[in-house]
């Protein structure tokens, strides 16, 4: 797999993408990259990693059942970086029931402990204030 285009999106090979932080090698500097690497995880089935990467106030407790999903797509739409709290917004693609289904969010991510995290999705982008 490491050899294979990175399932993000980025265009780079998954072993100098994602992997680097999938692997614990390296922690996402921006919010966009790491939800970029959530992507991955959730298209690899890295539970270990999502609640890693999950704000522990927020944090569903998945299982290794929901994490079943054949992710095949995945479009950055924009992302703001800010200096506590980040926000990107992306679609997702998924086949279920071989149709193909779309996600669309805004999702904002927080410094906790000096790491990003993905906090919850947002009703709509945010103000400028964020």
């Amino acid at each position: 797999m490491t050899e294979q285009p990175c399932p993000c999106g980025s265009g780079k090979k998954f072993k100098a993408c994602c992997n680097l932080y999938l692997s614990g090698q390296a922690y996402p500097k921006m919010a966009e990259s790491l939800m970029r690497s959530r992507y991955s995880a959730y298209a690899m089935g890295n539970l270990a990693y999502l609640r890693k990467t999950w704000h522990p106030e927020t944090y569903p407790g998945f299982n290794a059942d929901d994490l079943e999903t054949q992710w095949t797509r995945l479009e950055v739409i924009k992302s703001k970086a800010g200096l506590k709290k980040s926000v990107v917004e992306f679609k997702a693609w998924y086949t279920e029931n071989d149709q193909e289904h779309v996600i669309h969010e805004i999702s904002l991510f927080k410094l906790y402990k000096k790491r990003w995290v993905y906090l919850e999705p947002l009703p709509s982008w945010p103000q400028a204030d964020q």
